[in-house]
């Protein structure tokens, strides 16, 4: 059994330094050693999400959904929410939840109630990849310890704001690969929709097998949350459902113990098995009016 699959070596500094958030410098270093390290991108497809327009931007108020009919229920479910916490006598109560309606019963991707306005927002998803496999996470990568192990912090959702500076070199690499990707499945997006802004990353577990990588796990918020799934797995799922010999299930219990133990390892290879933990890029596209929508080729539950 060996760990630290995944690992590449190098790292790319800015030459100059001076006038440079220290932390900014050290992630446009990660950054740049992600190009080197794993320079193929893969679009690997669009999630949805739903925001509200606030100062300055657009706030994401829900978790993404793989359908824009998903991002638009998490929405009533949200809208439904902000009217049950509203005083008896607030006549936006009703607003909201008329809202909530037309979303469950119709493709709406844009409304207002109460006074706010809110949209469904289109993600679209990327993996670098390179000579070793899919990018893992990066030693910048958000990733808070929790509290309690079997409980974690909820990421706060992402802001979208109106102020964005220049876009950076990564930034504009994910922009080019969206847009062909795009051309090449006949998907492309309004050209009102052309400024690229990431958002935080997302994170699953990956599986070596037939000659390539394929993910066999759910999407997490940080590399933490990946790796306790794959603890889960080797821990219960294995001896529950495949039910190996007592010595592989001791590879099994000294793989979980090796993820579980507090490092940041980003995979693992046990019983002629490879697991990784795999980065997943994120971007949105934004216009004058705020972050792009579904669009019309996109597919949807109705």
């Amino acid at each position: 059994m060996t760990t630290g699959d995944g690992d590449a070596a190098g790292r790319l500094f800015p030459e100059d330094l001076d006038g440079v958030d220290p932390v900014a410098a050290v992630m446009l270093a990660d950054a740049c050693r992600s190009i080197a390290a794993y320079p193929e991108l893969v679009v690997v497809g669009a999630l949805f999400t739903a925001a509200e327009r606030v100062r300055g931007g657009w706030q994401v108020v829900c978790p993404c959904d793989p359908l824009p009919q998903g991002a638009r229920e998490l929405l009533a479910d949200h809208l439904d929410g902000l009217a049950s916490a509203a005083p008896g006598d607030d006549p936006g109560r009703g607003e909201l939840r008329d809202a909530a309606t037309r979303l469950r019963t119709g493709p709406a991707d844009a409304l207002a109630a109460a006074g706010r306005r809110f949209r469904i927002v289109r993600i679209e998803q990327l993996v670098r990849t390179g000579p070793d496999g899919p990018e893992p996470p990066r030693p910048t990568d958000v990733d808070p310890a929790p509290s309690d192990t079997r409980v974690f912090p909820a990421r706060p959702y992402d802001l979208l704001p109106d102020e964005r500076g220049a876009s950076d070199l990564t930034t504009a690499e994910l922009l080019c690969q969206v847009l062909d990707a795009a051309a090449a499945t006949g998907n492309e997006p309004s050209g009102a929709f052309l400024t690229p802004l990431a958002v935080a990353p997302a994170f699953t577990v990956a599986e070596r097998a037939e000659g390539r990588w394929r993910p066999v796990g759910r999407l997490h918020d940080t590399p933490r949350q990946a790796r306790e799934s794959l603890v889960t797995y080797f821990r219960h799922v294995v001896p529950a459902i495949e039910q190996p010999g007592p010595e592989t299930a001791a590879e099994y219990a000294e793989a979980a113990d090796l993820m579980a133990d507090g490092t940041r390892r980003n995979g693992i290879a046990v019983a002629g098995r490879r697991f990784r933990i795999v980065r997943i890029e994120r971007i949105t596209l934004m216009g004058p009016d705020g972050p792009e929508p579904p669009r019309p080729t996109d597919f949807d539950a109705r």
